[in-house]
């Protein structure tokens, strides 16, 4: 999902400008003749000031977000959006700081610990309504984009994410061909791989393999796409081309995605290559040695070597 960029403005009006007030500006021009005239320019007027004052709150928000003051950035959104109900980027961007922070709930459960307690239910409880949340934001940007702005695929494309989340992949799938369809949205590569991810959750790998191949190619660097290609390719048994896919995520220090290096080791074991599995699982394991995944990575590491992990302790 992509980041709001510093006072971007890549909609097809104005930045900040919603419909609504175009609108406006059109029925005064349609009135301009009548008695009413003045009161509707004076309206007119008192929006567009308002709209400016939303905008200044949005892009002190976006400057927060980057600061990683989140808190502070929702707070002026809330402005921003009491300024003016229609101002689509502060829709979206309070969704992509509502989804950030489901996940980072999940995070804290599965990736950083594997906690399974009653506590653990119902603070994931709270990560599903963090993203239903998200959802009713990224819907309410898509209704003030205009129907060429950058924005709409964005939040079509965030929208496909909370679908896959919550297992919806039809409507994933919906939702990230109509971000395709959008002709100025320029991330292309994170749609074609939240597509592609959907078609892999339903079973068709063929289109799955299609979809994320188009997405690493747009995009070489895209962790996710390699690391969800490796997935595919797994899958459908193709352990050389997997191990290809999840090296790239590997090698790639900025792309700290702990299964890929379980699939490394699984793609290793099938070719015959038993030491070089046993290391991917055990740097599987360092990367987050109490998440759950942590877990799997062992039980795989013992069934390969036929004895415990013994990790170096920490300097």
């Amino acid at each position: 999902m992509p980041w709001p960029a510093r006072n971007r403005g890549d909609s097809g009006s104005a930045p900040g400008t919603p419909l609504a007030v175009v609108r406006a500006a059109a029925l005064c021009v349609l009135v301009a003749a009548s008695p009413a005239a003045g009161g509707c320019a004076g309206r007119q007027q008192r929006r567009a000031e308002r709209t400016k004052v939303a905008q200044k709150h949005y892009e002190i928000a976006v400057g927060s977000f980057h600061a990683g003051m989140f808190e502070d950035a929702k707070a002026q959104l809330r402005r921003a959006l009491a300024e003016n109900p229609d101002h689509a980027d502060s829709h979206y961007l309070m969704g992509v700081l509502l989804l950030q922070e489901g996940k980072t709930v999940l995070d804290a459960l599965e990736n950083e610990r594997c906690l399974t307690d009653a506590a653990a239910a119902l603070q994931r409880e709270r990560a599903m309504a963090l993203h239903r949340h998200a959802a009713a934001s990224f819907r309410a940007a898509l209704e003030h984009y205009g129907a060429d702005d950058a924005g709409r695929g964005r939040a079509e494309n965030s929208l496909a994410v909370v679908a896959l989340h919550f297992d919806r992949f039809d409507e994933a799938i919906a939702h990230a061909q109509r971000a395709l369809e959008v002709q100025r949205y320029n991330e292309r590569f994170s749609a074609l791989a939240n597509l592609g991810w959907a078609y892999y959750r339903k079973g068709d790998l063929i289109r799955a393999t299609t979809e994320l191949r188009q997405a690493v190619l747009l995009n070489p660097d895209f962790c996710v796409g390699h690391y969800r290609l490796a997935r595919v390719y797994m899958d459908g048994d193709m352990p050389d081309k997997a191990l290809e896919a999840a090296q790239a995520v590997v090698e790639n220090e900025r792309c700290p995605i702990q299964d890929a290096h379980r699939l490394a080791g699984l793609a290793r074991a099938a070719l015959g290559q038993s030491d070089e599995a046993a290391e991917a699982f055990a740097s599987c394991v360092s990367l987050s040695p109490r998440s759950c995944l942590a877990e799997d990575c062992r039980a795989l590491y013992v069934s390969t070597t036929g004895h415990e992990l013994q990790l170096a302790a920490a300097p």
